[in-house]
């Protein structure tokens, strides 16, 4: 029986890369091949625990860092792969980050092998046609630039909450950019009730971009892909979205796309960024964890970490890959990276996986009914609260 590879590639470029990965572990190693199943990454979360505990669970499958993580290491769903990871000096050639995050010499079950930023994403063209100039730095250039397009009757952002994704975003940047990344970490980490009032305040001001029209129709109606075509459409001017808008939401090489950093509004404050931290892992009731941790290995490599920039719009979690042999965007995502004071990966990543849902359902139903928001953290809180009375819980 071959190994089974379960990933979340489904865009064509993303799917290419995925097969040319497994045919060259393939041709190397045909004694322990390799067969690549995708789920589109909204059933593959729905997914994951059915599919880890059913009859047939994946050998290797595609994930992400963070809260997540740990509930499968605690249930047991994820391989130890310590051994692998001190037979290949992973060590020696990952960045700090990443060494940290997997537990560095010592037991470690998640692989990361590509992390990417998020962005403002818009069309170069459109903002020449109009005047608006670029980069976009401050909040004033930002309104400046909204201002501009809502006189040329473009709406200035899509948001595409329908997955409830990039309504986390902007909670995330707008914490972030008002009260610091110190601060929206312990809000995180579950150590801040969410009815402080610097939380009603990023709350208040989230109300008046949504009153003010800055949002394309009812942001929970349409998803991502949907917001990144009302760009490319000339329907709205920008959206706030994920590294990997280009590797499946816009036409192969699309010139005309670009991305700034989410604007400062305190220029006092140190600078947070998300950079959700992508990886792989080995069942922990894989039926051939041996040949499932050398194709791990194998995707932790530095040929393989070297063909992901190079192909996707992402970053590296190596030191010896070359990225200024990535694509286009990869030199200005890294210069995003290098320029924050801090790095997180997402609210729901960043926060406890039991309160995530909460807090990213309060997010979208605040969008549709602004007025709500006081009524909306007031839950937010009580499920933080029942947390934390939870004998196995506490602040992380």
């Amino acid at each position: 029986m071959p190994l089974s590879f379960l990933t979340d590639h489904t865009s064509p470029l993303m799917r290419g890369f995925a097969d040319e990965v497994v045919a060259r572990w393939n041709e190397r190693r045909p004694d322990a091949p390799v067969a690549l199943s995708v789920l589109d990454h909204e059933e593959l979360r729905d997914r994951l625990h059915a599919g880890l505990t059913g009859e047939s669970p994946p050998d290797v499958m595609t994930w992400f860092a963070g809260n997540r993580m740990r509930s499968l290491v605690d249930q047991g769903l994820m391989l130890d792969i310590s051994a692998m990871w001190r037979a290949e000096g992973f060590a020696d050639v990952y960045l700090p980050r990443f060494r940290a995050m997997t537990g560095g010499m010592g037991p470690s079950s998640f692989l990361p092998t590509s992390h990417y930023w998020w962005a403002v994403y818009y069309r170069p063209s459109v903002f020449a046609e109009l005047g608006i100039r670029t980069p976009v730095e401050t909040w004033q250039d930002l309104t400046d630039a909204c201002a501009v397009l809502r006189r040329a009757g473009v709406t200035p952002f899509s948001l595409g909450a329908r997955h409830r994704c990039p309504a986390a975003a902007w909670f995330d940047y707008l914490d972030m950019r008002l009260n610091g990344p110190a601060f929206h970490q312990d809000l995180m980490a579950l150590r801040v009730p969410y009815t402080d009032h610097r939380v009603t305040e990023v709350f208040a001001f989230w109300r008046r971009l949504v009153e003010d029209g800055w949002f394309l129709g009812d942001p929970a109606a349409y998803d991502e892909e949907e917001a990144v075509a009302a760009v490319l459409r000339g329907e709205a001017g920008m959206t706030l979205v994920g590294a990997y808008a280009t590797d499946e939401y816009t036409p192969p090489g699309e010139p005309d796309i670009d991305f700034f950093r989410f604007p400062l509004i305190d220029p006092g404050l140190p600078v947070g960024e998300d950079t959700p931290v992508d990886g792989y892992f080995v069942a922990g009731t894989s039926g051939a964890p041996e040949e499932a941790t050398a194709f791990l290995a194998h995707l932790g490599s530095r040929e393989v970490q070297q063909l992901t920039i190079e192909r996707l719009a992402t970053l590296p979690t190596r030191t010896d890959v070359d990225v200024a042999r990535g694509g286009r965007h990869v030199t200005k995502g890294m210069e995003i990276v290098r320029n924050a004071d801090h790095l997180g990966q997402f609210y729901d990543l960043d926060t406890t996986w039991e309160l995530s849902d909460t807090g990213m359902a309060a997010f979208v139903a605040f969008l549709r009914e602004p007025s709500r928001a006081v009524e909306l953290l007031h839950e937010v809180e009580a499920a933080r609260r029942e947390l934390l009375a939870a004998p196995s819980s506490a602040p992380v």
